[in-house]
């Protein structure tokens, strides 16, 4: 992972991106959404319509799991914060099961914007998955 310099904003958005990691690792969307995504948050992913809200971000997950999701990882190489919203960027990949036994791994960048709660906590508001060509 690259060294960034982290704030306290940015410190909170990379703890954020590491439960991320830990939910899809524990196989456990309902946190992930719940930790990472606002109510009316945009899922912009490869292959499909835009998925909005936390219930069908939600579903997506559930079903990206049922058929097959072994692994996302987010590696973030970029974060900027202004007020009450912040970004960050960097590289993913995906793993799944395709069939028994066979892994196929999908690679590509994600932009995702934050936006601070009126709770003071940060969540996605848009998060964008573009595969690599």
């Amino acid at each position: 992972m690259p060294f960034l310099a982290l704030n306290g904003t940015t410190r909170d958005l990379q703890l954020l991106e590491e439960e991320f990691v830990r939910c899809i690792r524990r196989r456990d969307p309902e946190r992930l959404v719940e930790t990472f995504y606002a109510a009316d948050a945009e899922l912009q992913a490869p292959g499909g319509p835009d998925v909005n809200g936390r219930d069908a971000i939600l579903a997506w997950l559930r079903r990206e799991f049922d058929n097959g999701l072994m692994e996302l990882k987010r590696e973030t190489n970029h974060f900027e914060t202004e007020h009450s919203l912040a970004c960050a960027s960097g590289r993913f990949s995906l793993t799944r099961e395709t069939q028994p036994g066979i892994l196929c791994t999908t690679e590509g960048s994600f932009t995702s914007v934050f936006r601070r709660q009126p709770d003071g906590h940060w969540r996605v508001i848009i998060d964008c998955l573009t595969p690599a060509r």
